[in-house]
């Protein structure tokens, strides 16, 4: 990867612990991924303010399934959190598997799309358009983490542990 870039550029790429930072394409792309979460946390902190907003939800309020299908894009993030030496050990897995969680959560949703887009009596223009132009970005953000090497070589780093650095007695 550093072949690309001259060293001024990768090292503005590093964090602290000399791995790739995590770039806010991604931290976009995991929110994008993680819409229903997002969607909720906003509803649930406008409601506070003004009841109407639990209209946000829809008829059949809080979508549990989309929610349930978003968890490991979640878990994801929280690992993106947590790249720091002392990480525990979920952490470090759900890194390494990340292009795996990324694809999978992408492809939840698309599936959670055509299942919304069968049952849909009509077409307006305005949610299915929508909901289509969500599909499409998540096959793209998919397609993204396994044509990308930025993205192979972020998801293989993790900074070290402290122990880890010591050299045996």
């Amino acid at each position: 990867m550093a072949d690309n870039h001259s060293p001024h550029d990768v090292a503005f790429q590093l964090d602290r612990h000399g791995v790739l930072r995590v770039p806010g394409l991604l931290w976009i792309a995991m929110a994008l991924l993680a819409r229903h979460w997002v969607l909720l946390i906003l509803v649930a902190v406008s409601a506070r303010r003004e009841g109407s907003a639990t209209l946000l939800l829809g008829n059949d309020g809080v979508p549990w399934a989309a929610l349930g299908m978003e968890i490991p894009i979640v878990l994801l993030a929280f690992a993106a959190f947590y790249r720091q030496p002392n990480a525990g050990a979920w952490a470090r897995l759900l890194w390494r598997r990340g292009r795996e969680i990324v694809a999978l959560t992408a492809a939840l949703n698309i599936g959670w799309t055509v299942n919304l887009l069968l049952k849909s009596d009509y077409w307006l223009p305005w949610p299915e358009l929508f909901l289509i132009s969500c599909s499409v970005l998540d096959t793209a953000i998919a397609l993204s983490m396994y044509k990308t090497p930025y993205f192979r070589q972020l998801f293989s780093e993790f900074p070290t542990r402290p122990d880890a650095k010591l050299p045996p007695p």
